[in-house]
Formats: structure tokens, C-alpha cells, sequence
């Protein structure tokens, strides 16, 4: 074979083995390149991400103050509802015994005036009742817009 020194031989292998490095390098310093490049743009978006977050932080917080106001004045107008609910009730109720009274009024006032009852005996010492007197139709009619000229004024006041 030839002789070949390996002083020569080791040189030329460093020398190869160097050239491979360097091309590494530089496939490396490439890839390291294009990574700052992606890197930056990942900043940016996270950027954006935070911004982002922030003004949804700040809608959320707007949010509940505006929910909390109008559950405050929800709470407050069924308050009022029920308030008046249980007044009407109370004039309904209030209606319908009055004319439930004066249904009771007329119906006796005419089996009074159609049939006659005989007088019952007295005790001589037991006081004598008060009259009622007896409601005409026309009476009735009137006290009826009495009442109900009553409720509406009362209704009116309610709103």
C-alpha cells in the first residue's frame, strides 16, 4: 500500500469532519433563524391573547355592576306588583260582599213588597229594632256607581 503518513491521514480526516461541522452550523444557524422569526410572531399573539383577556375581565366586571342594578329593580317593581295585587284583592273581596249585601237587600225588599208577613208579637220590654229602610232599584243602581266609581279612583291612585 502506499505509504501515507498519518500526519496526512489525520489531517484530512479533521479536515472532513470540520467541514461537516461548519455545514451543520449552518443548517443549525438557519433553523435557530427561522425559530426567532416564529418566536416573535408568538410573542405578538400572546400579546393579542392578553389584550384580549384584559377587556373581557372588564366587560365581565360591567356586566355584573348592569345585572346587579336590574336585579335590584326587578326585585323592587314585584314588590310594588304583589303590593298592589294583594290591594285589589282586597277591593275585589270588598266588592263582591258589598253586592252580595245589596243583592240580599233587594231580594228581601221585593218578597217584602210582594208577600206580607204578619207581625210577630212584642215584648212589651224588649227594644224596638232599628228600620232598614228598603233599597229601591234606583238606590241600588247608585250605590252600585258608588262603588264602582270607588275602585277606579282607587286603582287610579294604585298606578
Amino acid at each position: 500500500m502506499m505509504n501515507i503518513p498519518t500526519d496526512l491521514l489525520l489531517d484530512v480526516l479533521v479536515s472532513v469532519l470540520l467541514a461537516a461541522t461548519i455545514f451543520y452550523c449552518a443548517v443549525l444557524d438557519r433553523k435557530l433563524k427561522a425559530l426567532r422569526s416564529g418566536n416573535d410572531g408568538l410573542k405578538q399573539t400572546i400579546d393579542q391573547l392578553n389584550t384580549a383577556t384584559a377587556r373581557a375581565e372588564v366587560s365581565i366586571t360591567q356586566m355584573k355592576q348592569v345585572s346587579g342594578g336590574l336585579d335590584n329593580g326587578l326585585t323592587q317593581q314585584m314588590r310594588d306588583a304583589r303590593s298592589l295585587a294583594d290591594e285589589l284583592s282586597v277591593m275585589v273581596a270588598s266588592g263582591n260582599s258589598l253586592a252580595g249585601r245589596i243583592g240580599e237587600r233587594n231580594q228581601s225588599a221585593s218578597i217584602a213588597s210582594s208577600a206580607p208577613v204578619a207581625p210577630r208579637p212584642r215584648d212589651k220590654f224588649a227594644p224596638m229594632p232599628p228600620a232598614e229602610p228598603a233599597l229601591t232599584p234606583a238606590d241600588a243602581g247608585r250605590l252600585e256607581d258608588g262603588l264602582n266609581q270607588t275602585l277606579l279612583d282607587a286603582l287610579k291612585r294604585a298606578r
